[in-house]
């Protein structure tokens, strides 16, 4: 499971700033963006489905699910991202083209402060992912998304 994004000031956590309602439009709009991008769509539904039918709704929760732990919300992640993104034919530059589309979809749901912090919770996904899904190479250490290392989801 990952480590979630440590507490500023120990106010609130990220997912109490941002809100289930919000993160699930978020991610919405997220992959409804990315469906209709001609270079990663065709990953993506190739693999669920048209979206917003076929599998988008069972993928958004395991989603949600991740980015609610990620951001200290409640609920429990058990999933394996890494896993799930090989054999898909993805390059390195689908992953530039997914950090911009999360970028823009991020800038136009959240005020700066989060968005920044989901924003960088992604850069350091990457090459963890990327390893995975191009490279199909397992993760040698414990992964660090949330800025602290995370264990292994086994």
């Amino acid at each position: 499971m990952t480590q979630p994004i440590p507490l500023e000031g120990g106010q609130s956590t990220l997912f109490d700033r941002i809100g289930a309602p919000t993160l699930q439009a978020l991610l919405w709009d997220f992959y409804g963006r990315v469906c209709q991008d001609p270079n990663i769509g065709p990953v993506f539904e190739g693999r669920i489905g048209p979206f917003p039918g076929a599998g988008w709704p069972l993928h958004l929760a395991r989603i949600e699910g991740f980015w609610r732990s990620v951001t200290r919300g409640p609920g429990a992640y058990r999933g394996q991202p890494g896993q799930a993104h090989l054999g898909l034919g993805i390059r390195p530059e689908h992953f530039d083209r997914w950090l911009a589309l999360w970028e823009a979809t991020l800038r136009d749901h959240l005020p700066p402060p989060e968005a920044d912090a989901l924003l960088d919770t992604a850069r350091r996904m990457r090459p963890t992912l990327e390893r995975f899904a191009v490279r199909g190479e397992a993760p040698a250490g414990p992964r660090t998304w949330a800025g602290k290392e995370a264990a292994q989801e086994n």
